[in-house]
């Protein structure tokens, strides 16, 4: 019975390690499905220089921007983005680091914007981790991502190499949101992972057993775990 629950937990992993993956990544070896609006360069390994997309605004005005594909937020509160973004020139006398700031928009699938983030690197530096997030619109089902340097030109310019990007749902702590098991305010696959680690040990560590009972029933098992899971992907 226990190999059969293993199994069952395993095969859930795998479908939420699906799920997690139809966020659009974008690194420096995918580009599906994003679309760079440069003319003259490829969303390709072999074009794209040294493996990050560039953006400015040229000297023809043309704003160099990077879409991601569409992908849905119903139900998200935010979207976050953790974005290695990489800046030239900065020992260029006219580098600006102001002008290397980078925005993110968040659009409706058809190309209205729906808010905007900026971020201004904090110091005179090659690469910075910057993180970016926004409030998703009530109602807001599919939406898109795009990065802009709207300030920047050639010299102040930078590049993105890496985008994690999450949407997460959030409630206020003093009210435990059912399936937030590790009680940080979000629910998702690290919730799902800590039910079944209960699920398999009986271990309650770190459990908030209330969150964790997703059909109320004073009891914790496999049914709850399938229920989480079933939240995660949307499907209740």
């Amino acid at each position: 019975m226990r190999n059969r629950i293993i199994w069952l937990l395993t095969a859930l992993i795998a479908a939420l390690g699906a799920y997690s993956q139809q966020m659009p990544q974008f690194n420096s070896n995918d580009y599906e499905g994003w679309v760079y609006n440069n003319p003259y360069i490829e969303l390709n390994s072999s074009n794209i220089g040294k493996g990050r997309v560039t953006l400015y605004v040229n000297q023809q005005g043309l704003v160099l921007t990077l879409v991601s594909p569409v992908f849905s937020c119903q139900g998200a509160d935010s979207i976050a983005a953790s974005v290695l973004w990489y800046t030239k020139g900065y020992s260029d006398p006219d580098y600006v680091l102001s002008r290397a700031a980078l925005t993110m928009a968040l659009d409706d699938a058809t190309g209205q914007p729906l808010d905007s983030v900026t971020v201004v690197p904090t110091a005179m530096s090659s690469t910075h981790t910057l993180e970016l997030s926004l409030p998703v619109p009530a109602g807001a089902s599919d939406a898109r991502l795009r990065f802009v340097a709207w300030e920047a030109d050639v010299v102040s310019s930078g590049g993105i190499k890496r985008a994690v990007i999450t949407a997460t749902t959030t409630t206020p702590h003093d009210e435990p949101q059912p399936g937030d098991v590790d009680g940080n305010g979000t629910v998702n696959i690290s919730d799902a992972i800590s039910l079944i680690n209960y699920v398999l040990s009986n271990d309650s560590g770190g459990i908030d057993m209330t969150a964790a009972d997703m059909d109320d029933n004073g009891t914790v098992n496999i049914s709850d775990v399938i229920m989480i899971i079933n939240h995660i992907l949307g499907a209740e």
